[in-house]
Parts: structure tokens; sequence; C-alpha cells
């Protein structure tokens, strides 16, 4: 209980309370709600990133300067707090701003700023005072030669300035705009349940449950990583947490079992990265879909399924051929640590995690519905506790467990919200680019410089959205990559007639892919460290093993039949041929299908590859004849290998 005394955890619990408080009790207009949201952030950004490091645990200028800098913000959230009524009732663009206004719009613009800094680095924190010099000096831009094209309207005066502040901080625009109010809204309940999860024992289930699951077969703990690493992932949505988290148990089993350092930190990173995108929960840029497209998220998770599982399956198999080239043996009994009797006590913890699927796909409000499901957690670990402790010590230990409940959901409470700053502040941020772009409609203007730059042929222009937002991606967390490469490729690709479902997802997948792609590839270099691995070689690793999604993004371009737009008669062959790509895919990564593969088999084994999970029935069928012709050959040649080794023994 000592260990929340601290001004971070106080913090974040009075976060975690205004949330709760917003559900259960008077919500406040949204205008309010979520700038205080987005404080509290910034607040809890301050103490836990101060300007100098290694100075949380003492006093200094440079520390003062963090305080007042949080109370600053705290300022910021009491001032929409008591203007409610004013900020509610007011017209936008016709209300004149107050002389106040102007200073709090500036401070929060200030604020959210650094606090983007401290929190991300300075990816995002570039990009941001980029657009921001774009936002006053585009005007200038329309008189020169070169820059025509992006310039803009208006004239820098004090009305463009007030046009500016008035839509970035005092309007559901900007920085209070949807990003910030899907963190709000939404995915910070679910952080909330993540912690809960793992506070009470969810995670070590997945581990444990993967173990016995795949634990035992040929890989051993490589598979098991992508199986733990998925369902984690599923409820955690965030691939470096992730990477974090499971890596410390799965990378030096794998390294004991005889993968190299950068085999198994790589196995890690990629799997931890699936984690985003698979459903149900998925990474908040899921969530930012369905409230940029107006679809229930539901719609999303369902059209998220397969692409997800291909993933999946994709790096199950180059894991399985990988173990078979290097004659790596799955866990012995004896080595997996647990039994399925220890598993099956603690199955419960899995209805939680079902009763939010349920609710999610009935159409439940996310936040209310991942409130019980936390709720449904505390009482089976109430429960659990208070069995175990009056089998033990009888009264006391009863009341000894019913206070280590109380104290793992403060802590649960507490480490929640410190896990939502990856998402608030990031969220609040991009905002600032987003309400910037809508403004200045640069979107619309991008997107006709791709459809320029790509002659309005398709694929040059897949490719060139693919590379912005990988490269957008460097550095930034898998929401702001998505959020930069929505604002300024989905109306490129609409121009093309690509569905928005696919438009979105594509650029989701490539937001995603960017944290195993280098040369700055966070879950990567997250599951190196723990290696201690080279983390360069560790990066080209992860994405040779992260393939799939590369090719399975475009498919579903393609062809939505793939995210279950389309008939069975058309999904289910889509899906079958995908998933016999998916393992010649795996065939040319590894260098192995049944034998070691020439440099021209693995050419021909990634030939088959983009053919099989290109979704039309021609070209599968082209993909299947190279993939089966392939696999005799190496099986003949294994065939003849294992005849003369027996020749040779004989005769010795």
């Amino acid at each position: 209980m000592r260990s929340l005394l601290n001004p971070a955890s106080l913090v974040a619990l009075a976060w975690a309370s205004f949330q709760i408080y917003m559900v259960y009790g008077t919500p406040l207009d949204l205008i309010v709600a979520v700038p205080i949201h987005v404080m509290f952030g910034v607040m809890l950004t301050f103490i836990t990133h101060p300007i100098r490091k290694n100075s949380t645990g003492s006093f200094s200028f440079a520390r003062a300067s963090d305080y007042l800098m949080a109370a600053s913000a705290a300022a910021i959230a009491l001032y929409y707090l008591a203007n409610s009524e004013r900020l509610v009732s007011r017209i936008a663009m016709v209300d004149l701003l107050e002389p106040t206004d102007f200073v709090i719009g500036v401070a929060t613009l200030v604020l959210v700023i650094e606090a983007v800094r401290r929190a991300l680095g300075m990816g995002l924190t570039v990009v941001i005072l980029v657009f921001l010099a774009y936002q006053f000096s585009g005007p200038a831009l329309r008189e020169l030669p070169l820059l025509s094209i992006i310039g803009h309207g208006g004239e820098p005066s004090r009305m463009f300035f007030e046009t500016f502040i008035d839509m970035q901080a005092l309007q559901n625009e900007g920085v209070f705009g949807i990003p910030s109010i899907v963190s709000y809204n939404q995915v910070f309940y679910f952080l909330l349940f993540g912690a809960f999860l793992q506070r009470f024992g969810g995670g070590q289930l997945f581990m444990d449950l993967s173990v016995l699951l795949v634990g035992r077969f040929r890989g051993g703990m490589a598979k098991v990583s992508i199986v733990s690493s998925t369902l984690f992932g599923s409820v955690s949505g965030s691939a470096t947490a992730n990477a974090a988290v499971m890596g410390m148990f799965t990378i030096p089993a794998m390294k004991k079992a005889g993968m190299s350092s950068e085999e198994a930190a790589a196995v890690e990173a990629t799997s931890s990265t699936g984690g985003q995108l698979m459903p149900p929960v998925m990474g908040a840029a899921a969530f930012l879909i369905a409230q940029f497209m107006g679809i229930p998220y539901a719609q999303v998770a369902i059209a998220a399924l397969i692409p997800a599982l291909l993933f999946y399956i994709a790096l199950y198999f180059v894991v399985d051929l990988l173990a078979r080239r290097k004659g790596l043996i799955g866990l012995k009994k004896s080595e997996l640590g647990t039994n399925w009797t220890s598993v099956l006590k603690r199955l419960y913890l899995l209805i939680p995690v079902v009763m939010l699927v349920y609710q999610i796909m009935s159409g439940r409000a996310l936040s209310s519905a991942t409130l019980e499901a936390i709720w449904v957690t505390i009482v089976f670990g109430m429960i659990t506790h208070l069995y175990e402790g009056f089998r033990v010590s009888g009264m006391n230990g009863a009341l000894n467990a019913t206070r280590t409940v109380f104290v793992d959901s403060l802590k649960a409470l507490d480490s929640g919200s410190r896990g939502a700053i990856a998402v608030a502040i990031p969220c609040a941020g991009a905002g600032i680019v987003v309400g910037i772009a809508s403004t200045t409609n640069l979107g619309l203007t991008f997107g006709s410089f791709v459809t320029a730059l790509s002659g309005g042929m398709l694929i040059p222009a897949l490719l060139l959205v693919m590379f912005m937002v990988i490269v957008m991606g460097m550095g930034m967390p898998t929401t702001a990559a998505y959020i930069m490469g929505a604002i300024l490729a989905i109306p490129a690709l609409s121009e093309l007639g690509i569905p928005a479902l696919s438009s979105h997802f594509f650029v989701l997948y490539f937001a995603a892919l960017s944290m195993v792609t280098p040369p700055v590839a966070l879950a990567a270099f997250v599951a190196g460290g723990i290696a201690k691995a080279n983390v360069w070689k560790t990066g080209w690793v992860a994405f040779r093993y992260s393939l799939a999604g590369f090719l399975v993004a475009f498919a579903f371009v393609f062809s939505p039949a793939l995210l279950l737009q389309a008939e069975w008669i058309q999904i289910v062959p889509a899906v079958l041929t995908a998933i016999i790509g998916c393992y010649a895919l795996a065939g040319c990564v590894t260098g192995y299908l049944r034998a070691r593969s020439t440099t021209s088999e693995s050419v021909l084994l990634l030939i088959a590859a983009v053919l099989l999970i290109t979704p039309v029935l021609k070209a599968s069928a082209v993909g299947l004849v190279i993939l089966s012709a392939l696999w005799a050959w190496q099986s003949r040649k294994t065939r003849s290998v294992s005849r003369k080794a027996t020749l040779r023994s004989s005769r010795t």
C-alpha cells in the first residue's frame, strides 16, 4: 500500500477514478471530459518522465519544473471544468474567444508537445512541429513555384491565429479530436482491463496454457511465444509492452533450446507485433478505424480476424521449418513447469475475456462492458483468495486475502493509468496534426500528389503509401503512425477506388509492421535488448519473419474476401490458398521446405507464396503447381541424401 503513496500513483488513481465516474456517475460533455482526460495524461507524463533522467527521487530545480508543468496541466483541466457551461453552449468560430482562452489554448499546445517529446521522443514531436510550421507558412508557399501545390488559403492575422486556437483547443477537433475521444471513451478502459487481468494472473495463465498446448512440439518455446503473445497481445494491444512482458520468459527459453539470440528476439518481436492486429481488442488504432468510419467496433474486429490469423499461421510455419532445419526439439515433460491440473484451476480468468468479447460483438458500449469485465475479474480474484486464505489461516487468512485483493486492485488501476500514457499522449499529439491537415485540406492535396506520382496505377500507389506509413512509423507508437497515415493516405487510396475498410486496414498493417521494420524497429529493439542480441540483425530477421503481413495487406486491397467482405464462396478458397501461401513463404524465409533450399528455390517459393496469397484462383493455381513441384523435388533430394548416408554406414 505504501508503494502507492507517491505523486505519480496518486495522479494515476485519480485519473482512473475520473474515468470510472464518467461511466457510473454524471458524464461531462466531451468538450470538457476529453481535455480533462488528456491533461491527466500530461500530468502523469511530467511526473514519470522527468526532464532530467534519474531525478524522480531527488529534489532539484529541474524536478521542480516537472511538478510546475504538471500543476499547469491540472490548472488547465480545472479551467475546462469551471467553464463547462460556456464551453458547451458557445458556437465555435462564431463566439469570440476570451483572453483567457488564448492563454489556455497556447499552454495546452505547448504542454502536449512537450509531453509527446518526453514520452515518445523526437519522432512524433518533429512531425508536429513541421505541421505547425506548415499551418502558418502555408499561405506563403502559394507564391513559390515548386511548393505552390501544398500551399493553403488564409493570411497570417489575429483572426487566423484565433481560428487556429479555437479549432485546436476549444472544440472536439485538434488536440481533443477523434484520436483523444477514442483514448478517453474506449482505449483507456481496455488498458485498465489488461492491467487487472495481468495483476490477477491472466498473463501467467496465457503463458502456462501456451506451454501445455504447443510446448512439446518441435520448436518448443518459439511456438509458445507465438501462442502466448497472441493471447496476451490481443488484450494488451501494445507490441513493445508485449515483447517486454512475454520476452522475459520466452526469449531465454528459446536461446536455451538452440536458437540464436537474434532469432529468438525476432520471433518474440514479430509475435508481439501481431498482437496489435489480433481481435478481440487489437490496439488503439482499431478503435480509431471504427470512429473514423462511423461503424461498430465489432465490425472492425470481425474483419481483422482472418488477416491476423494468417499472420500468425505464417509465423508458426516459419518457426516449425526453422526448428526442423536446425533440429530443435520440444520441451520435455519435466521442463514444462506446469500441468493441466494447475491451469484448469485458473481457467476462470478467461471468463471475463469471453464475457467482454460477447458484449463487444453484441454492440454494448465499450466502456461499461469493459468495466463489467473488470468487476468480474475482481470477484473471481476475491473468491479464490478468500478460499485459499481461509483454508490456510482461517478468518485471519480471509482478512489478509481481502486486503490483498484490494491492494492488487489499486495497483492495477495505477498500472493501467500509467500504461494509458502510451495512448493518450500520442493521440493528443497526433490530434494537432489531424486538425491542421483538416483545415488545410492536406489529405486531398497529398492524395492528388500520390495519384500523380504513381500515374494512377494501383500497385505503385500502394507501394508509395506503404513506404510513407513505415517511414512515419519509425520511432512512433502504432496509434500515431496509423493516424498520420490515415489522414494523408486514405484520400489517396479512395481516389484509386479502394474500399474504405480495406484502405484503413492497409494503413493499420504497415503502421504495426513499422515496429519490426528497420532501421527503427521498436519491438525488435526491445526484444533484442532482452536477448542481448545485435538489435540491427534482430530487426532484419524480424522483418523477414513478418513478410506475411506485407503480402496479406496487399491481398485484401485487391480482394476484400480476406476481410470477410464477400460471399462465402469467395472467402473460403481465398483463405485456403492464403494459408498454403503462408507455408510457401515460410519455406522462402527459412531457406528450408523438405531440404535446404538453394537461392533459386527460395525465389521460386517467394513467387509461389505471392501467387497463392493473391486472391485470384488462376494465380493461386499456378502458385500451387510451383509449390508442389518444389515439394516433390526437395523430397526426392532428401531421400537421395538419406540413401547415400545409409550406403556409407553399411560399408563402414
